[in-house]
């Protein structure tokens, strides 16, 4: 099982989001995100023992001294074994919230926004479910490196709840 709690702070939410697109060092973590490589370091090495990241083996040539950079990307498999225990649940809800200010703050252009508490029919409910897990998985297997040419840094939230 995957402890959802493992996420329950911003900064490993946008490492989680960054590493998706590429797999990168800490230290190219720590530029993109403008912190410490100790404290990159430190929240990959957390990441990858709660299972949301994994190593990746580097082939990249080492021109100086010492062992190759390790670099780390998003295991879209951890999703499938998340525990989603009631506090976990909250604590990611938080982290999110908290993150979702920074990305609307840094928000250049709105391109859609959606909300809806509503009744529908079971069929449409999984249809709606598919649809927004289709548009998940396009955005991570089409996740490119920062700044990457052509590319659009972009912010694509979706929560689907069953209410009581």
């Amino acid at each position: 099982m995957v402890p959802l709690r493992a996420l329950a702070n911003p900064l490993r939410i946008r490492i989680v989001s960054l590493v998706t697109g590429a797999a990168m060092s800490a230290t190219e973590v720590a530029d993109e995100l403008g912190i410490a490589h100790a404290s990159a370091s430190y929240h990959l090495r957390q990441l990858v023992a709660a299972g949301f990241l994994r190593r990746v083996d580097d082939h990249v040539d080492n021109p100086g001294r010492g062992q190759p950079q390790r670099r780390y990307t998003y295991d879209p498999a951890s999703t499938a074994r998340l525990d989603s225990s009631g506090d976990s649940r909250q604590l990611l809800l938080e982290a999110t919230l908290t993150d979702l200010r920074r990305r609307q703050a840094a928000m250049s252009r709105q391109r859609h926004s959606a909300d809806a508490e509503v009744w529908l029919p079971q069929e449409t409910w999984e249809q709606v479910v598919s649809l927004v897990d289709d548009a998940i998985r396009l955005a991570h297997d089409k996740a490119g490196p920062p700044r990457a040419e052509g590319s659009v840094h972009v912010s694509l939230t979706a929560f689907l709840y069953e209410l009581t």
